[in-house]
This record gives C-alpha cells, structure tokens and sequence, in this order.
C-alpha cells in the first residue's frame, strides 16, 4: 500500500528503502512494477534491528567497512583509521530513530541530529570503541552514521568490526587502523 523508495536498480536487483511505517511489523507483501509490468506479489521478512554495513573496494584489495575520517577522507589502507581518533561509519538497519523524517525524504540539516532510539555497541578488534553518535547521516536517505572513535587497543593492520544493536550483531568487516 506504500511505495518503497528506490535507492539503486540493476538487472537482478532493486534496492529501495522500507518505508518507516512499516516498523514494528513481522513482514510486508512487495511487488515490483516497471511500466505495465509488475512482478508475483511475495513476502518480505522485516525486523527493526538488523545492522549491516556498506562496502567499499580497499586501495590493497578486498573489502572494507565505508568510513570516512575526521578530515572526511575515505578510510582504507593507503588511509588507515588512527588508533584513539574519531572516524564515521556508514551502516544500515539501525532501526527507529528520535525524529524520523517522512519515507524516502533525505535526514535534514544536523541541527538537531536525528538519533536512533538504541545506541549500538560497534568493537574494532574485538575491543569496544566509544560511540560518540549514532542516527541518520545528513542530507541522505535512510542511511545510518556511527561515529566511533578507535579504540588505542586496536592493533594495526585490517581489524574486524561487528556492529551489535539490541542484541542482533552485524556481519564481521574490515577496517584499517595504524
């Protein structure tokens, strides 16, 4: 009954954000239309929580957690995140949030920030990182931001980084720290 917003198409993949209203609820029918052509309907399962993260290609290969540093450059291994200073993550499935803004309309400007109702626990190599924010990054469209600062017990090299929020934890990922 609502229309799902469509963050990017590919043959074989439609990502779109859940609206918020559909919080608190087990699952949702969905069907796909292009023009006059629309998909079976099918059940998608939804939860509030269900924390996962972007990735992107690392300057020495694989795969790293999307994060940017306090000069807002991309953290990768040509720029490590440094032990005991704030970085940002970009993540998803952080759940509700303090002012949620209407569904598919982008967070507004930071003052005040929109924050989610939970805050996670994020750990970078198995140790925890302050978490000094947690909410709708700005200017965007249901993308969550954490902003951590690193942990001066992280040792260097590509550090796993799970993300836990009411009790659900993300997949393992990558982050270089020095």
């Amino acid at each position: 009954s609502l229309p799902g917003h469509i963050y990017f198409v590919m043959p074989g993949q439609v990502d779109v954000q859940v609206p918020w209203e559909f919080q608190g609820l087990g699952s949702v029918s969905m069907k796909v239309s292009v023009g006059e052509t629309q998909s079976a309907v099918y059940t998608v399962p939804l939860n509030d929580y269900s924390p996962a993260t972007f990735l992107i290609s690392d300057t020495k290969g694989g795969e790293v957690i999307a994060a940017l540093d306090r000069t807002n450059r991309i953290v990768s291994s040509a720029n490590p995140a440094l032990r005991g200073q704030a970085i940002s993550l970009y993540v998803n499935g952080l759940g509700p949030v303090d002012h949620t803004p209407a569904s598919g309309d982008p967070t507004p400007p930071p003052q005040p920030f929109v924050q989610t109702r939970l805050r996670p626990r994020v750990t970078v190599d198995g140790v925890d990182a302050q978490v000094t924010f947690s909410g709708l990054a700005p200017y965007n469209v249901g993308l969550y931001q954490i902003n951590i600062v690193i942990p001066a017990q992280a040792t260097a090299g590509l550090r796993p980084v799970v993300i836990t929020i009411n009790g659900i934890d993300s997949q393992s990922v990558n982050l270089p720290v020095q």
